[in-house]
């Protein structure tokens, strides 16, 4: 009888503690935020990071008052595409999506009018398909861009290379952005006495091949918002090294890999502009009235170890406007 009478308020307890338990897990968090990573590179993890921060600062923090969860889609555009059907079953208040292809496989959801979407870093929104007009989208996607114009980058190649005649594209031609940019790339290339010279790839693993034939027929490479080639960038720039060009790009997060010189967005700021919009349409706001916004600050940033390798002479203008230099 003792034993009886020590063990039952013991199960009791351990009853309540499941109870307990049980109820604390069940309790939903306030609102679910489902984000759709087309692949991992700094640029896009610094925009995820953004998005969160700022969903954090405006109330939606995870684990507190929200559930906010990031998958990646490994540069897999059939991955990208069976993440957003999970998402849309899932039925969160809010998708965002990072990168183009991530956010086309969202879209059909947006239109049918049974997901909310907010897209990230996505240079070409009209010609990707996602939205009719940049100014008011009329529907359930909007987002931010991370377009520059493509002037002052070839600007700033010209700068370092006075005598750049033939400039090499590595980019994924399944990626609209990608072709976006290298339409625009040879409409004003003969401004600056430049020859386009393109590379076409599918998928991450043909990057290094195709970085090894475009580099001994160019002066540089430029990689410009192409999510395939920024994911392969040690590779590219290992083998533009060895054969002593620079490689350029915009984002400006990818500089530490080993690229010479970026002009372009802030990828953490574009992060926080798209988590503030999220956050917009968290709290009630119509998405069909919320325009495209694009990069508020352009950042250059130098890598004088880069240069110091490849035998270039940092231009003193371009010292003067750095917004940082990696020693």
């Amino acid at each position: 009888m003792k034993v009886v009478k020590i063990l039952l308020p013991l199960a009791a307890l351990c009853t309540a503690f499941v109870l307990v338990s049980a109820f604390a897990e069940s309790v939903p968090n306030e609102k679910v935020i489902l984000i759709n990573k087309f692949v991992d590179h700094p640029a896009l993890d610094e925009t995820a990071r953004g998005i969160i921060d700022a969903l954090a600062d405006a109330g939606f923090a995870e684990g507190k008052t929200a559930t906010v969860r990031v998958e990646s889609a490994q540069a897999s555009a059939a991955l990208a595409s069976q993440i957003s059907n999970k998402f849309a079953n899932q039925s969160p208040d809010v998708v965002i999506c990072i990168g183009t292809v991530s956010a086309q496989s969202m879209a059909k959801y947006a239109n049918a009018g049974t997901a909310k979407v907010i897209f990230s870093s996505i240079t070409d929104p009209v010609g990707a398909g996602l939205v009719k007009n940049l100014d008011e989208t009329g529907g359930n996607i909007s987002g931010v861009s991370n377009f520059v114009s493509l002037e002052p980058q070839l600007e700033l190649m010209k700068k370092f290379q006075p005598r750049l005649k033939k400039l090499g594209i590595i980019y994924n031609a399944g990626e609209m952005n990608s072709l976006s940019i290298v339409e625009k790339l040879n409409a004003v290339a003969g401004q600056f006495g430049l020859k386009i010279v393109t590379q076409a790839v599918i998928k991450t693993s043909d990057v290094p091949q195709a970085a090894t034939r475009l580099a001994s027929t160019v002066d540089a490479i430029f990689i410009s918002n192409d999510n395939t080639a920024l994911s392969c960038l040690p590779s590219i720039v290992h083998v533009c090294n060895s054969v002593g060009i620079p490689v350029y790009v915009s984002d400006t997060d990818a500089i530490g890999l080993g690229a010479l010189a970026a002009l372009g967005p802030n990828q953490y700021a574009v992060g926080r502009q798209t988590g503030e919009m999220a956050a917009k349409v968290l709290n009630g706001a119509s998405i069909a009235t919320l325009p495209v916004e694009f990069p508020t600050t352009m950042e250059l940033v130098v890598n004088a170890a880069a240069a110091r390798f490849l035998r270039i002479i940092i231009p003193q203008s371009v010292f003067s406007s750095a917004t940082r230099i990696l020693p």
